[in-house]
């Protein structure tokens, strides 16, 4: 996988237009929508700071974006609330724009390749 396809798997939905810590945690809820997941795990895996995710998650959860589960006493999960209807329009818009970028994508890879084919020719025929 060369250096390219690597910034654009960073590029998620929401953190490509909002760019910030929020962004990035429901872009991770949403496309890890059927699992649950402790505050470090979020953080681990979204890469935000513990601190900034611990800060966060109650702003979500008041939102009901999110959903708190509790473990025991003082464990606690979290998961993407998928009966709200805000959460519904979330995820829409996130189809859409990964729809949308996979396109865009593709088209600059074709021409792309048409430049190289017609450099190519044109080097030819030059001999």
């Amino acid at each position: 996988m060369d250096q390219i396809e690597i910034n654009l798997l960073k590029n998620r939905p929401f953190e490509r237009i909002f760019q910030n810590n929020i962004s990035r945690i429901l872009d991770f809820f949403i496309f890890n929508q059927n699992f649950n997941f402790s505050t470090s795990e979020i953080s681990d895996l979204s890469d935000v700071p513990l601190r900034t995710v611990q800060r966060i998650i109650p702003h979500l959860v008041k939102k009901e974006i999110i959903k708190e589960i509790r473990i025991s006493t003082k464990n606690r999960v979290y998961e993407l609330n998928k009966n709200s209807e805000l959460v519904e329009i979330l995820h829409k818009y996130s189809i859409a724009t990964m729809n949308s970028f996979i396109k865009n994508t593709q088209t600059t890879k074709i021409n792309k390749n048409i430049i190289k084919i017609n450099d190519t020719v044109d080097n030819y025929t030059k001999k």
